[in-house]
């Protein structure tokens, strides 16, 4: 378009310029500026401001290809700079993973200024600067992440409580999530976070008040879920019994708390034998014995059955045929046997008492039934000798050494010295 202007004007002018020469008249002007005077013919002034129009648009387009070079000259060096910086974050996450932290941390900063994802840089920077236990330095990377992406907030706070967990600095932690659960309430991974940082600082309390969100925004498997509300309520079980030996205040609470805890809870052994052990520190020894002796009678776990074995309590006549019928279906558990044995002591049923620990020593010695028996006979049989006997037995095994006279006798023997004798339940 600007040509055809060009031409069309020149062919105009010149036509003009031709019809005055021809008439002989070539025209007069004069004008004058800063005390000069300048005269010419028309046909030469316009010559003149052609030639400097065409100078002016010469020198304009020179420019113009000068500015043209120069910019795609620094584009061709921005993008060379540009894949230096992306080949030093291909590079850094490499040696990231191959455990170089220290040569990781130098690579992903040589190009940080022109990377196309500093936040991405400077929080890989932050993780391996953690690995090489430089903090100071991890938490001034993850400041300058944070300017160079203010609006990715959640992310920098969420690599930096990781590193904190990391580094066990769990009240650290603690602070940025809950911060960020502000940001971002309801955050899956937030919420995760939080859960686990709760559970280790054992903030039982806190830790139950966010399980109706990590249930619904958590994305956790029932299993771990589950986790979580066991730990809750054995934590809770835990700060009640300590709390009531302190104030001497009896088991009253723990069992307030255990008649309002869910149904699904009860029915796990974990829960269930935190709550005994928790009654027996409370000497509510009595009211643990019911709690495992119900359970155990609906749902048969041997690491219940071996909590049961462990205490020494007095049951009425019909506790003990409950107990007694368990043999029906678990005759070679020793640590029923060994229950069996305490029970049966508790209520001078010596007899009774002999038979379910002999038989409980010969399924499974171990030091408890061999002293539970060696007192039996110490104490209520008169039998001073055989006692002796048991003694030394449970010190050899208690001591770690089962006794090479013992495995060294053929099997008559010690039929003969430890007969396994018919239990009879009346």
């Amino acid at each position: 378009m600007n040509r055809l202007l060009y031409v069309l004007l020149i062919s105009a002018m010149t036509f003009v310029g031709f019809n005055m020469y021809k008439q002989n008249d070539l025209g007069f002007i004069q004008f004058g500026f800063a005390g000069f005077t300048f005269e010419t013919n028309l046909v030469v002034f316009i010559a003149a401001v052609l030639s400097g129009l065409f100078i002016i648009s010469a020198a304009v387009k020179i420019y113009q290809l000068i500015i043209n070079t120069l910019i795609y000259v620094g584009s061709k060096r921005q993008k060379r700079r540009i894949e230096k910086a992306r080949l030093a974050l291909s590079q850094g996450l490499i040696e990231y993973a191959e455990g170089r932290f220290e040569q990781a941390e130098k690579v992903l900063l040589q190009q940080v200024q022109y990377s196309e994802n500093p936040l991405l840089v400077y929080l890989s920077a932050a993780r391996a600067a953690q690995q090489l236990g430089a903090h100071d330095r991890r938490d001034e990377y993850l400041r300058k992440a944070h300017l160079a992406a203010p609006d990715a907030d959640i992310a920098i706070g969420l690599t930096k409580a990781e590193l904190q967990l990391a580094h066990d600095q769990n009240e650290q932690a603690l602070a940025t999530l809950s911060q960020l659960n502000k940001l971002s309430e309801n955050h899956t991974y937030v919420l995760t976070l939080l859960a686990n940082t709760y559970r280790q600082l054992q903030d039982w309390d806190n830790l139950k008040g966010i399980l109706p969100s990590l249930k619904k925004h958590g994305k956790l498997s029932a299993e771990s879920f589950l986790s979580f509300e066991i730990a809750v309520c054995n934590g809770q079980l835990s700060n009640l019994a300590r709390t009531a030996r302190l104030e001497h205040s009896g088991s009253d609470s723990l069992i307030q708390f255990w008649n309002d805890t869910p149904s699904h809870l009860k029915a796990l052994p974990d829960v269930v034998e935190h709550y005994a052990r928790q009654l027996i520190h409370t000497d509510a020894t009595g009211e643990a014995e019911n709690i495992l002796r119900l359970y155990l009678d609906k749902n048969w776990e041997e690491s219940t059955i071996v909590l049961y074995s462990e205490l020494d309590v007095m049951i009425d006549n019909k506790q003990l045929e409950m107990v007694e019928d368990w043999l029906n279906d678990h005759q070679q558990n020793a640590y029923l046997l060994l229950a069996l044995g305490k029970i049966c002591t508790s209520r001078s049923l010596w007899g009774k008492a002999r038979n379910y620990l002999e038989a409980s020593i010969a399924i499974n010695p171990m030091p408890e039934n061999y002293l539970k028996l060696a007192r039996l006979l110490e104490e209520h049989m008169v039998e001073p000798a055989a006692a002796q006997e048991y003694y030394r037995q449970g010190l050899h095994l208690l001591a770690g050494d089962c006794g090479e006279e013992i495995l060294q006798k053929d099997e008559h023997d010690f039929e003969r010295e430890t007969p396994q004798l018919q239990i009879v339940k009346t």
